[in-house]
């Protein structure tokens, strides 16, 4: 099972309309939320663990959840209200996001609510603003201190500063986590906010020389660099008609993790084993996963039966 930890939201796109009218198309979204079904929709079994409201936007992420075939069992029902984020898009299909989720339910997960699991996960992945702000952080990362000595731990940073501004703040919790995660996936405009004067290389490096085995960094159109503690190696983009880029980090961070599964790299001996000709051909599938993401609206993540030919080659 892949635990996925975190949020689930509603994404508002806003659309000017007519006088001082505007119009919304909401769309299920949230990081954790989009991994989780990113991984249903590749034949895995992903089970979310957040907080998730009983108001009726809640109730429609778990509609959605059970469609997918995300295990809700580990969802924390409250009667805090549901987080919206409002999107808009820049002229490069770039989202920016705004958040309306002080004391919502994805935020207000205490100690009390640590799940209890019959077996422990594959992989238990985490990031985004509830990996940062309190209660929901503290419990997160009381969660990885229990069961990483048999879990492997995913981590994604997912900057978010209309979340929280203080960048410092998200660089110092980056560093804290980074010790923690055997994979991290981080984007460059993520670097480029909380460490600007540093080369991504030297970030990458000393994550892996602090025990991380793998450290992902996408990077857009230009594809995506790996490092590890014997290699390091590029993927380059592929080029689409970008719709916008909702979602696209998320579907490359769900591919990443099915891809390591169907690689072996079930425990941390294996994750480590694992040589440049097999993260180069993991790369190429969860790029070109982003890819089919990036050519639709909102997080549309893609189905196993659209990448048949990439998942093949993952052996």
């Amino acid at each position: 099972m892949f635990l996925i930890c975190g949020e689930a939201l509603f994404d508002l796109f806003g659309e000017a309309g007519a006088e001082d009218s505007v119009s919304y198309d909401a769309r299920i979204g949230g990081s954790p939320f989009n991994v989780a079904m990113g991984l249903a929709r590749l034949g895995e079994n992903s089970a979310f663990f957040g907080g998730i409201s009983t108001d009726a936007l809640g109730e429609r992420l778990i509609e959605k959840f059970r469609k997918e075939g995300v295990s809700d069992r580990y969802a924390l029902r409250t009667d805090y209200l549901t987080t919206l984020s409002l999107v808009q898009k820049d002229t490069h299909g770039h989202p920016a996001y705004t958040f309306y989720g002080a004391n919502a339910a994805d935020r207000m997960v205490t100690l009390d609510d640590l799940p209890d699991f019959d077996e422990p996960p594959l992989f238990l992945h985490l990031g985004s603003y509830t990996a940062l702000v309190e209660p929901v952080a503290g419990t997160l990362k009381a969660l990885i201190e229990r069961e990483r000595a048999h879990t492997l731990v995913s981590f994604d940073p997912n900057i978010r500063p209309t979340v929280e501004p203080d960048l410092e703040l998200w660089r110092r919790n980056t560093e804290e986590l980074a010790p923690l995660a055997d994979v991290i996936k981080v984007s460059d405009e993520d670097l480029a906010l909380i460490a600007p004067d540093e080369e991504i290389s030297a970030i990458a490096r000393r994550w892996v020389a602090g025990g991380t085995a793998l450290v992902i960094v996408t990077r857009g159109s230009e594809g995506a660099l790996a490092f590890s503690g014997s290699f390091e190696t590029v993927c380059s983009g592929i080029q689409v008609k970008v719709e916008d880029t909702v979602g696209a980090g998320d579907t490359f961070q769900a591919a990443l993790l099915a891809g390591l599964k169907r690689l072996g790299a079930t425990d941390r001996k294996s994750l480590a084993e694992l040589d440049e000709q097999r993260i180069s051909r993991l790369l190429e599938f969860a790029v070109q996963a982003a890819a089919i993401t990036c050519s639709r609206r909102g997080a549309d993540l893609p189905r196993i039966a659209e990448l048949q030919k990439e998942w093949s080659k993952l052996i």
